[in-house]
């Protein structure tokens, strides 16, 4: 297998790096693609229900300005007003949320897996993430597209797309040099010490990891305990 921290890169790098590749950022772009239900704020929905509202754009990653929103024919327009004109919506979907990194063999070949878990009124702050087999999600054929990236990884709710980035995420990510972890856990800016020590005492470690998002949400995150 190729040296993968050869990719270890952030998304932001990828828009010049893959010129080509483009509209895999545009999530909007994606979910259509993908045969979604979506649309950019402010044109409303023609079905009733939940949807997930966020960034047409989010190169900073970390779910930020994601929300679980109720959509229906009374007060579209007004939430529609509440939200920035660089949204979108898409049909919510509910399920597992796995995170996995793949490489290109003649097909996308997954290489390390992880289950996450959050909350549906915060998408932003995951409570804990476990490595996983790999479950057998069919890809679609339009990511065969993306071969000459090499390396991606996929976000998804149970067997749905919702984000793909060309390059590993956990492999050269939270995943990288931490033994043979098989539990992270998230510490936020809010995280107690009281529950740092305890994991410590119950065999976690502490890494320090930033991502960058200090200036962007109130309650980033410091690092993770793994074990």
């Amino acid at each position: 297998m190729n040296n993968y921290l050869d990719y270890d890169l952030e998304e932001f790098e990828c828009w010049n790096l893959y010129p080509q590749h483009r509209w895999v950022f545009n999530k909007l772009q994606l979910a259509l693609a993908l045969g979604y239900r979506a649309g950019p704020v402010p044109v409303n929905p023609s079905h009733i229900g939940y949807y997930c509202i966020r960034p047409i754009y989010n190169l900073f990653g970390m779910g930020l300005h994601a929300k679980k929103q109720w959509l229906d024919d009374t007060d579209n327009q007004k939430i529609m007003d509440s939200y920035h004109p660089g949204s979108f919506w898409c049909e919510w979907f509910d399920g597992p949320h796995y995170s996995i990194d793949y490489v290109w063999d003649n097909k996308w070949v997954p290489i390390h897996a992880t289950q996450g878990y959050n909350n549906s009124d915060d998408l932003t702050h995951f409570t804990r993430w476990d490595k996983i087999n790999p479950p057998a999600i069919p890809l679609p054929s339009i990511l065969d597209k993306l071969n000459d990236v090499k390396f991606l990884n996929i976000e998804f709710k149970d067997s749905k797309i919702i984000e793909v980035h060309m390059r590993p995420a956990n492999l050269t990510g939270d995943w990288q040099d931490i033994e043979d972890a098989t539990v992270i856990v998230p510490v936020w800016k809010n995280t107690t010490k009281e529950f740092v020590n305890e994991h410590k005492k119950a065999g976690y470690k502490f890494k320090e990891w930033d991502d960058g998002c200090e200036n962007k949400i109130e309650n980033y995150r410091l690092g993770f305990l793994y074990k």
